[in-house]
């Protein structure tokens, strides 16, 4: 199947009453065990690529990948550029395939946010592409001490949400509302009082950053107050490089063949996207 509009999987999601995931993808293994858990499901699934796992693999080389394994499958498969910083590294995006893109200019100054998010959408809506944008902030627990994403989680202002989305044109927006990026301590407490306000002033498609280790009846919960989409990332990688080393540990320090290493790590993740499949109802759903 050639890949998917998310545009497209947004508006099934919801007129359905189910989520789906932007589950990231860093490598070729991870890309591979989350098509392999949405075949075996038969569930809707985007593919999500962080920026910065763009730039250090090379520009082209991911999307090639999820290209290719889309097209060995009936499972519609979307790609979507995650937390993407410029107007250039969009453009980029939708040159290599991805059908839609992230504009993150959450920890500029609103005018900024929003010409930005605007800029995208002008050329993005021409290739019909979907733009999300972010209001708000989500602190990453696993980046460095300082710096912006380092900083402390500032939640939605419903009061912004209409005027931005009406400005920016922004076909689906990234909400903060109780999550961070990484594995928190403890389950988020997500604010759904304040999600029941932002969804009340828009019907852009809401999006929740920072899935990893939120609880399954929150996830549900969210999506009956107007979520349609959860991002997930630090679980998958985790799970990943957890089996990765157990599965090379368990062999002598010369052991060469590395299809025995590899292969358990792809397992550890398929299970784990089976998982949140199964939480966003998105299963039998392709």
């Amino acid at each position: 199947m050639t890949l998917a509009s998310v545009g497209d999987i947004y508006s099934r999601a919801r007129e359905g009453g189910y989520g789906v995931a932007g589950f990231c993808a860093e490598n070729l293994d991870i890309i591979l065990a989350i098509l392999a858990a949405a075949t075996e499901a038969r569930a809707p699934v985007v593919v999500t690529l962080w920026e910065e796992d763009i730039r250090s693999v090379g520009l082209g080389y991911l999307e090639t990948i999820v290209r290719h394994g889309a097209g060995q499958i009936d499972i519609p498969v979307g790609i979507m550029l995650d937390h993407g910083t410029d107007l250039g590294s969009c453009l980029r995006s939708m040159v290599n395939g991805h059908t839609a893109v992230m504009i993150d200019a959450s920890h500029r100054p609103l005018e900024q946010n929003v010409t930005l998010t605007r800029q995208v959408c002008d050329t993005a809506h021409l290739l019909g592409v979907l733009v999300e944008g972010e209001l708000g902030t989500v602190r990453r627990t696993f980046d460095e001490a300082v710096g912006p994403f380092a900083e402390t989680t500032e939640l939605t202002d419903p009061a912004l949400v209409a005027d931005f989305v009406a400005r920016t044109g922004a076909d689906a927006l990234a909400v903060s509302i109780g999550t961070e990026s990484g594995i928190p301590a403890r389950p988020p407490r997500l604010d759904y009082a304040r999600l029941d306000r932002i969804a009340s002033q828009t019907t852009a498609y809401l999006a929740v950053h920072g899935g990893s280790g939120t609880r399954r009846e929150d996830i549900r919960k969210a999506i009956d107050h107007g979520v349609t989409a959860f991002r997930f990332a630090s679980e998958f990688r985790l799970a990943y490089l957890d089996a990765l080393e157990a599965a090379r540990s368990s062999f002598p320090p010369q052991y060469p063949d590395t299809r025995r290493i590899f292969e358990p790590a792809r397992e550890a993740v398929k299970a784990a996207v089976l998982a949140r499949i199964d939480d966003l109802g998105c299963g039998g759903k392709a």
